[in-house]
């Protein structure tokens, strides 16, 4: 756990298909702390009665205002995850939180509550994203084929997914190549973040998964909302 006066929240975001999921459970799993993320929110309110159904092949079938994005289930799903984030934060826990864009509602939450915020902006290359999106949307979900065509269309451009600015700190990883590194980098970028231990006489907190005081990698430098960390 990240323990201190003010949490630490790891904000990941990224166009649809670039891999931030994967990124973001991978990073709450490592540090052992709550992971939010908005999808799972939207599929539990699509399972309320008034949403959802069972059709003759057994299957759970979600109403059709559960597959427009942008519609009002994808927005009461963000007022949850917003609810939920100001809880959390609040009350001095650190945590993982992922969603496609990082509103300026979700980060005006946490900059009240004191968090310190290390944005984690996931991105891929085109050709990679189209490959994902292609291959989920094969499998039939009305959401996945909508976001396969929004982005043929260009309609999803890279800029709509960069974070905001307000926050501690930004790393960028390009998962186009699997970046092995990847995790190792948000956990250089946390503990920097974190910054000297006050009885540690300078030095920096232990990384829990390998028991060892991980440099910061990169050029990445705490402090520097635009400063990335690009990987390979």
């Amino acid at each position: 756990m990240l323990v201190g006066e003010r949490p630490v929240v790891i904000a990941v975001c990224g166009c649809p298909g670039a891999g931030k999921t994967t990124i973001a459970s991978a990073t709450a799993g490592r540090f052992g702390i709550p992971f939010l993320t908005r999808d799972e929110i939207k599929t539990g309110l699509g399972l309320s009665f008034a949403s959802a159904s069972v059709a003759e092949d057994g299957r759970v079938r979600l109403d059709r205002d559960f597959h427009v994005a942008g519609g009002s289930v994808s927005r009461r799903a963000e007022a949850v995850m917003v609810d939920a984030v100001r809880l959390l934060a609040a009350s001095g826990v650190s945590f993982v939180v992922e969603s496609s864009v990082l509103s300026r509602e979700l980060l005006g939450v946490l900059l009240a509550c004191h968090a310190r915020v290390l944005a984690v902006h996931v991105v891929a290359q085109e050709a990679v994203i189209g490959r994902r999106l292609g291959a989920r949307a094969a499998e039939g979900g009305a959401i996945d084929q909508q976001l396969l065509s929004l982005f043929r269309r260009g309609e999803m451009k890279p800029s709509i997914f960069e974070p905001p600015e307000g926050v501690d700190a930004v790393v960028e990883i390009d998962t186009s190549e699997q970046g092995a590194r990847a995790i190792e980098t948000i956990v250089a970028a946390v503990v920097a973040l974190l910054g000297p231990s006050r009885t540690g006489g300078g030095s920096l907190p232990i990384d829990p998964a390998t028991n060892h005081r991980p440099e910061p990698a990169g050029n990445w430098r705490p402090g520097q909302s635009v400063e990335s960390l690009r990987l390979s």
